[in-house]
């Protein structure tokens, strides 16, 4: 009996001092014998830690030349005076005017815009009336009361004079969602209520012009 456990005992200690000589090794990074390695150790290349596929090794790489973003939608309109006025003409505000929208650009411009225009969009925000900043015209002001939201979705996207460009911190619905809040601060702006009522009468009026339309051509 002595025989066989003496003969267990070398085994198991000829075993673990064969692993122990296993997972020793000269690299500080290896962790020795791994059970499984596939499992949590990636084949993938790590950020910045070199890529012999490439001449210049960096692994981290710049998008394709032309690619979008997912989620971006490109601007095409160029940062110039033809360009500023170009929007104006073209661009048309995608979403609804409606209470819970405007309640939206309220908290967009909250976060981004108050602290330049103000809560009410006087041009007294805290940068002017604590930090000395010259202040931006008042929204309900000759300036930008009738400032169309083509023009001010390019002003957001590229910046104008003193205000500086928001492309980077707010995407493309934000800049709309704010464009309607900022819309009732220039005090001209159609309620909810309104343009559901003058969709309904567009419709009608269209509606009667193909019925007219219609006798017409069966007369």
């Amino acid at each position: 009996m002595k025989e066989i456990k003496t003969t267990y005992l070398l085994a198991i200690a000829t075993v673990l001092i064969t692993l122990a000589f296993a997972s020793c090794t000269t690299d500080p990074q290896s962790p020795g014998i791994e059970y499984m390695p596939d499992m949590y150790r990636t084949r993938a290349l790590e950020p910045y830690s070199g890529n012999a596929n490439y001449a210049d090794s960096m692994e981290a790489r710049l998008p394709a030349e032309g690619s979008i973003a997912q989620g971006h939608l490109p601007y095409g309109i160029p940062n110039t005076n033809e360009g500023y006025e170009l929007a104006g003409r073209v661009l048309i505000n995608p979403l609804a005017n409606s209470e819970g929208m405007i309640a939206e650009g309220k908290v967009v411009y909250t976060k981004f815009c108050v602290h330049c225009h103000g809560k009410e969009g006087k041009g007294d925000g805290a940068t002017v009336t604590v930090g000395g900043h010259p202040p931006p015209p008042a929204y309900d002001s000759q300036t930008l009361k009738n400032l169309s939201e083509g023009k001010m979705f390019h002003t957001i996207t590229y910046g104008k004079n003193l205000m500086g460009q928001h492309s980077s911190q707010l995407n493309t619905e934000e800049r709309w969602k704010v464009i309607r809040y900022v819309q009732t601060l220039q005090g001209n702006e159609a309620s909810a209520e309104e343009t559901v009522a003058e969709d309904t009468v567009d419709e009608e009026s269209t509606s009667e012009v193909t019925t007219s339309e219609e006798i017409s051509m069966n007369n």
